[in-house]
């Protein structure tokens, strides 16, 4: 299994995904969360099972919410660089905040 490693700002736009659908209905944030960390359990153990988009950055789809995760494998290590609304534009996916 690869050690999962969360960037600052992959952490914060979760967070703010987190809030955002709270303020919609009560409970859907908590939905959220739950599947973002299923997505973060099968990268930890498949990293190697999505797809390349750019470089060596991979992404994983979350099912029920319009986001992916981005990240990347730094030899034993899953690194997540964001947490990306599919809406937003596609170049902002890949800062390395």
């Amino acid at each position: 299994m690869y050690q999962l490693i969360i960037r600052p700002h992959a952490v914060e736009m979760a967070e703010n995904a987190y809030q955002w659908y709270e303020e919609q209905q009560t409970g859907l944030g908590d939905l959220f969360m739950s599947e973002l960390d299923s997505c973060y359990d099968k990268i930890e153990v498949w990293p190697i099972s999505y797809n390349i988009i750019r470089k060596d950055f991979r992404q994983i789809v979350l099912k029920r919410f319009p986001f992916v995760i981005v990240y990347k494998i730094v030899q034993e290590r899953v690194v997540v660089y964001s947490v990306f609304h599919t809406s937003r534009n596609p170049r902002k996916k890949f800062r390395k905040r």
